[in-house]
């Protein structure tokens, strides 16, 4: 069973409004970082970033076993 890599995700609030967070989400390894305007696009970064990178080793790896 392959070791999964852990991702560093650094968040920064830069204010709440409306009741939801606004802010950056700077992704560690690759030095990117992104805005945000509410806590749930925030989780949709994450969730998109993850995603990406998993898709790039599998693709990488030849293939998924996962389905």
């Amino acid at each position: 069973m392959a070791k999964k890599k852990e991702e560093t995700f650094i968040v920064r609030i830069h204010e709440c409004q409306n009741s939801t967070w606004q802010g950056s989400v700077l992704w560690a390894e690759k030095q990117q970082r992104q805005y945000f305007r509410s806590a749930l696009e925030l989780m949709c970064l994450l969730e998109e970033a993850v995603e990406a990178d998993r898709g790039s080793k599998v693709s990488e790896e030849g293939g998924s076993h996962e389905k």
